[in-house]
C-alpha cells in the first residue's frame, strides 16, 4: 500500500515550514508518509530549498489555494491525500476567497483529515462567537465556521473531521532573519498599556500541534485549540530578551510605529484590541498536554536566531 500524502498549503512560508519540519520527524518504515509542498513557483529558491532539505519524503505541486480543483485533480485517485494543513495570508484575496473553495475541493475529493491555522479571539469557546472588529481575525473565523459546519452536514460519501488550530501574535516577529523585529517592539510599546500582558507563540509550536493533528487525527478530531507559549508585559519580555540574548531588545522609533499602525489600519485594529479584549489561550493546560511548547526564553534559544551558539 501506498504511504499516505499530506498536503501542506504555504510550504514555503513559515507556518507551513514548521509543519514539514515537525512531520519530518515522524516518518519511518513503520510509518510511512509523503509529504506534497504546495507552492505557487516549484523554481523559486525557497522551494528549491525545501525539497533539497527533505528530498525522499517531499514532493513539491504547483498550484494556488484560490484554484484548488488543479491541485487536487493532480491525483486521479480519490483520497490520495488523506490529509491537509490549511493556511490563509492577508492580502489582495480575501482570505475566505483562499479557504472556502480549499476546503469544499479537498472534501470533494477524499480528503479525511484539514487542519486550518487560523488565529485565537479571545479563548477557545469564545473565538466560536467573536470574529472581532480585525479584518484578518474575522476572515479566518468565516473560514472556521465553514469548516465546521460542512463537517456537520456532510453524508457518508464526504466524511472527514478537522482540527482548528488559533495561534496568537508571534515571538517570529523578532526573528533575526525578518527585520521586522524593531518595528514590532515599537507597535507593543506605542499601542499597549505598560501593564497590559501579550500572548505569544512559536511559529514552531504550530508545526508541532499540527504535526501532532495529522499524525493521529482520531485524537484530535473536532477540536479548536488556542495555542500560545507565553503571556508577557513589554518590560517582562524586554528582561527576558536581555537575559537569554544579552543586548536590549530592537525597538523602533515611536513615531514610526504609529505612521505604519495609520497606514496599515488592520494591524492598528489588531493592536486596539489587544489592548481592549486579547487572546485567551490556557498556556498552562496546553503545556500540561505537550510539555515542549516553547515560552520566550525556549524561543530566543533555540529557534530565534539571536543567540550564536
Amino acid at each position: 500500500m501506498a504511504a499516505p500524502n499530506i498536503l501542506i498549503v504555504g510550504a514555503t512560508g513559515k507556518q507551513g515550514g514548521a509543519v514539514i519540519h515537525e512531520l519530518s520527524k515522524t516518518i519511518s518504515e513503520e510509518s510511512p508518509l509523503k509529504l506534497l509542498a504546495l507552492t505557487r513557483n516549484p523554481m523559486s529558491p525557497a522551494a528549491r530549498r525545501l525539497k533539497h532539505a527533505h528530498p525522499d519524503i517531499l514532493e513539491l505541486v504547483h498550484g494556488d489555494t484560490t484554484h484548488p480543483e488543479a491541485i487536487f485533480s493532480q491525483w486521479p485517485n480519490k483520497g490520495h491525500i488523506s490529509g491537509v494543513f490549511l493556511v490563509t495570508a492577508p492580502g489582495k484575496v480575501r482570505e475566505e476567497e483562499q479557504g472556502i473553495p480549499f476546503i469544499d475541493a479537498a472534501v470533494a475529493h477524499g480528503v479525511k483529515h484539514i487542519v486550518f491555522s487560523s488565529v485565537d479571539r479571545g479563548g477557545e469557546e469564545k473565538s466560536w462567537n467573536n470574529p472581532t472588529e480585525v479584518k484578518h481575525f474575522w476572515e479566518k473565523h468565516n473560514i472556521e465556521l465553514h469548516l465546521r459546519d460542512k463537517a456537520a452536514k456532510q453524508d457518508h460519501h464526504h466524511e472527514f473531521t478537522w482540527t482548528i488550530i488559533r495561534p496568537v501574535a508571534f515571538f517570529d516577529n523578532w526573528s533575526s532573519s525578518g527585520g521586522f523585529a524593531g518595528m514590532f517592539t515599537a507597535m507593543w510599546a506605542t499601542s499597549l498599556s505598560p501593564n497590559k500582558k501579550l500572548q505569544l507563540v512559536s511559529v514552531r509550536d504550530i508545526g508541532v500541534w499540527a504535526s501532532m493533528a495529522l499524525s493521529n487525527p482520531g485524537k484530535w478530531a473536532g477540536r479548536a485549540i488556542s495555542l500560545a507559549g507565553d503571556e508577557l508585559t513589554l518590560d517582562e519580555a524586554k528582561e527576558k530578551w536581555h537575559k537569554v540574548v544579552g543586548e536590549e531588545m530592537p525597538q523602533s522609533w515611536g513615531i514610526a510605529a504609529k505612521g505604519l499602525l495609520w497606514f496599515m489600519g488592520d494591524m492598528d485594529a489588531m493592536f486596539k484590541w489587544f489592548e481592549r479584549e486579547g487572546y485567551g489561550a490556557d498556556i498552562e493546560a496546553l503545556r500540561m498536554e505537550e510539555n515542549s511548547l516553547q515560552d520566550m526564553e525556549a524561543w530566543l534559544e533555540h529557534n530565534s536566531g539571536w543567540v550564536h551558539k
